[in-house]
């Protein structure tokens, strides 16, 4: 057993779990960053995929980390709120490093204005009135306009376009350097290939927390900290059943992404921004597409487009598919392509990657204490978690976030629709009782408690979708 007490442990080394480490870290006070895998800053991505795309736009859109994305509109004014805070929060960040952690590209969403009143999604001009609210620049274009800036052909004619400068591309793999790197001259401390079993309280001081790793797969090593924050991402039930009894009722999606080929055109890229377009779905098919500019820290000439919606959809990672990647999803994108973009090469793609985005009934995020109910007589408020949603761009927020309800016992980013004890729209809790056998036993027993098997992303789910089914 280590003998040091840490004031704080953070329990997974990705973009959260590092921004919370160097939020406790620059206060003053000890912290412990452990993460399971064999970097603390490649996370799972294969050499190619080093450029590791982000958007970071304010008021709608961002898709996640290395995925097939999902867009987050934040229609729902606090969510804009909070966008706009992270903004500050990443010139402060980009200010302490002296790095400049984002590509300010802009973002194009066009198509059907009409669609997605009653989806997840929301309308293409839904996002306006935030957007003037937080007085944003904007500009809406026709569809002619959109191909005579954008490589597009043959888009319908009466389709419209909304074009957001303040929106932009993270550098992930630079921040994920940088957040350690920071953290680290703060005076954290990060362990790596240590996995975490089991937290639990001393049982000589309930105000200390144990936690029980395996490090390399072979050394058993138990730490403590007064305070605990878990954030692994789709992992979160793997340390919250041992440890508390409880689990989240997740929906995480295998969300698959395409690269291509393309003509390097102006500056480098074919593109000028990010786009998103939105059309309805065509014989059960989405066709919600994006795509990125090739990025100034990623391979030439290669461009990311993918269809923005999970066809295959899993309660825990251990069910990941490892060795298939769905080639309806795959050729979804190459007849888009085909169709509607000029200079890209849809044949074969350059690399295709699958991801994981872990969600919960409402797809918002989850960032709370641990009630003191599972917490086995342990301190109130010393245990909190982050998981689920679109966060890459809120990253030193939630952070911030994160290390304040720690340290404090409160955080101003803290909100009721992030709370871990809310209720899905049939009245079931998100945190299920392992103990529990009767009125969620489907959900113990894994089975699936959405409603469909493929579904787009959005910040929150409103009604019938396009499919008839409830969301």
């Amino acid at each position: 057993m280590a003998t040091e007490i840490f004031d704080v442990i953070v329990v997974g080394g990705g973009p959260i779990g590092l921004a919370a480490t160097y939020e406790v870290a620059k206060t003053g006070a000890s912290v412990l960053v452990l993460e399971k895998n064999n970097s603390l800053t490649r996370r799972e991505v294969p050499a190619i995929l080093l450029e590791c795309f982000e958007p970071c736009e304010v008021c709608r859109f961002f898709l996640q980390h290395l995925m097939a994305n999902p867009i987050d509109r934040y229609t729902e004014d606090f969510m804009a709120d909070l966008a706009k805070d992270a903004m500050k929060l990443w010139d402060d960040l980009e200010e302490d490093s002296g790095t400049s952690l984002r590509w300010m590209s802009g973002l194009l969403n066009f198509g059907d204005k009409d669609y997605g009143g009653n989806t997840p999604e929301g309308t293409l001009l839904g996002p306006k009135d935030n957007l003037k609210r937080l007085e944003m620049t904007f500009k809406e274009l026709t569809a002619t306009q959109i191909q005579e800036r954008y490589p597009f052909k043959d888009l319908p004619p009466d389709w419209i376009g909304l074009f957001a400068p303040d929106n932009g591309v993270i550098n992930v793999q630079l921040l994920l350097r940088t957040l350690l790197s920071l953290a680290k001259d703060y005076g954290a401390e990060a362990k790596q290939h240590t996995s975490v079993l089991k937290i639990r309280p001393c049982k000589t001081d309930k105000n200390i927390w144990q936690v029980h790793t395996i490090r390399h797969e072979t050394e058993d090593i138990t730490f403590r900290a007064k305070k605990i924050i878990i954030s692994p991402g789709a992992y979160v039930n793997h340390i919250l059943k041992p440890s508390f009894g409880v689990h989240l009722d997740l929906d995480i999606w295998e969300m698959v992404a395409s690269y291509f080929n393309c003509n390097a055109g102006p500056k480098g890229t074919i593109f000028p921004s990010m786009w998103f377009q939105f059309a309805p779905d065509n014989n059960g098919r989405s066709r919600l597409f994006y795509g990125f500019p090739t990025v100034p820290w990623g391979p030439p000439n290669l461009t990311r487009i993918a269809v923005d919606a999970a066809s295959r959809r899993i309660k825990d990672p251990s069910e990941r598919l490892t060795n298939v990647v769905n080639p309806d999803d795959i050729r979804d994108t190459q007849d888009f392509i085909k169709a509607h973009v000029v200079g890209v090469d849809a044949t074969v793609p350059a690399f295709t990657l699958t991801s994981l985005q872990t969600n919960v009934s409402d797809n918002m995020f989850v960032m709370d204490y641990i009630p003191k109910e599972y917490l086995h007589g342990g301190r109130e408020k010393s245990v909190v978690v982050f998981t689920a949603g679109w966060a890459m761009k809120f990253v030193p927020l939630l952070g911030k976030a994160l290390a304040e309800m720690a340290l404090h016992g409160k955080s101003g980013f803290e909100r009721e629709q992030f709370s871990i004890t809310r209720k899905d729209k049939k009245n079931r809790p998100i945190l299920v009782d392992d103990n529990e056998d009767d009125s969620h036993g489907d959900r113990l027993r894994g089975e699936s408690s959405f409603a469909f098997t493929q579904q787009a992303s959005g910040s929150s789910f409103r009604g019938p979708s396009q499919h008839g089914q409830i969301l």
